[in-house]
């Protein structure tokens, strides 16, 4: 607590050693609705009618975790603006157990549930393609998996991490532009993509011409952004219980009115932060960030359940399937995400030497990236480590 004037985010942020005690707990309650929604509540939830059809609860969960890494991602930037080690550690976080996670649904889940042949399965090229997903690339279908006769969605959330990926690059693209150094120019940038999603939201005509993946994009990097600027505003920006309070209240009157738009953006990324800060979402500590493996994994889980057991959705589905789950994310976290992120430092030294190398035979000095953490102090790198999202 500082005396004699009001508590700020970054207050708080230095106060917890540049780690938020309760963005874990936070990913892993909002990987659990994902999985909800799909199992359970499908589209027409509370939220969905509340809000006039503008959001629905699984979608709000999407949203918290795009906050939570525009909020967890910035720091490092700002700081170093290592472009390399921040490339390094974006894939190694996500890449390697995507890849898992393809190559199990084509090489098990796949031929368990196909209604070919395991030799038509293996020589058809849709086989194949469904590869594209660990590039971030949608493929939907693995071929002859099908529920009713109909083919189903093999992983349907994947699309977000495409998304995901793009918004890192904007990030990047932001701090080797000076973004993040003069922070004004970040909070233009949010204004800017703040306006085109009320607008793209507000007015029909405007959707009905903007392509999909243009209005995906924009409706998710808004609240990345907006946790982007919270960090880089951490020391203007009050760490208020009330303020949390009244961020929900006028959250919750503009998606009675019809105006969520205008409000979530706003809102929700504050009472994200306000939360991953707090010592109340924090009294259970996480050992293990299940939360990733929780939202790869569950898709093909509840399909296998659907096709094979041929079950309704409901909270049965949600519950049997929640906990299996829960333990493959378990093994995910255990031997494939965390002994990746431990070769987060040999990579980057690895990439920035054959860099440096290829730049030293061009004339062009580059510093390895080794030299440069080095050079940052023990700030970054525990905001790195928090940022494994």
């Amino acid at each position: 607590m500082i005396l004699g004037r009001t508590t700020t985010i970054g207050d708080r942020f230095a106060v917890l050693s540049a780690r938020g005690p309760g963005f874990d707990q936070i990913r892993l309650v909002a990987a659990l609705m994902v999985v909800a929604h799909h199992a359970w509540w499908g589209v027409n939830d509370v939220l969905y009618r509340f809000s006039g059809g503008f959001i629905q609860l699984g979608l709000l969960a999407v949203v918290i975790f795009f906050c939570v890494s525009g909020f967890l991602l910035a720091p490092g930037l700002a700081r170093s603006g290592d472009l390399v080690r921040f490339a390094v550690n974006r894939a190694l976080r996500i890449l390697p157990a995507l890849f898992a996670v393809v190559v199990a649904s084509m090489f098990v889940l796949g031929p368990a549930l196909t209604t070919y042949s395991l030799a038509q399965y293996f020589s058809s090229a849709e086989l194949y393609l469904y590869l594209k997903n660990v590039l971030t690339l949608m493929s939907h279908y693995l071929p002859g998996v099908v529920r009713h006769g109909r083919e189903v969605q093999i992983n349907g959330p994947l699309w977000t991490l495409n998304i995901e990926v793009w918004s890192y690059a904007a990030l990047a693209a932001l701090s080797a532009a000076g973004f993040l150094r003069r922070r004004v120019l970040a909070m233009i940038s949010f204004t800017v993509v703040y306006l085109a999603y009320v607008g793209l939201a507000l007015s029909p005509a405007l959707h009905a011409i903007c392509p999909q993946r243009l209005l995906d994009f924009i409706g998710l990097f808004v609240y990345f952004i907006a946790g982007t600027n919270l960090y880089l505003y951490r020391e203007s920006v009050p760490f208020s219980g009330v303020g949390a309070a009244v961020a929900v209240g006028f959250a919750l009157i503009a998606l009675a009115g019809g105006v969520g738009a205008v409000a979530l953006p706003l809102c929700v990324p504050y009472l994200v932060v306000y939360l991953g800060l707090s010592e109340v979402a924090s009294r259970v500590p996480l050992k293990h960030d299940l939360s990733y493996g929780v939202y790869l994994i569950h898709s093909p889980v509840i399909l296998a359940f659907l096709t094979v057991f041929d079950l309704a959705a409901g909270w049965p589905l949600a519950l049997l399937a929640g906990s299996v789950t829960l333990v493959l994310a378990y093994a995910s976290w255990r031997f494939v995400e965390a002994p990746a992120l431990k070769q987060k430092v040999p990579v980057s030294r690895w990439v920035s030497a054959h860099m440096a190398r290829l730049g030293s035979g061009r004339g062009v000095e580059i510093q390895p990236a080794a030299r440069r953490h080095e050079q940052s102090n023990s700030l970054t790198g525990t905001i790195e480590a928090g940022a494994a999202e």
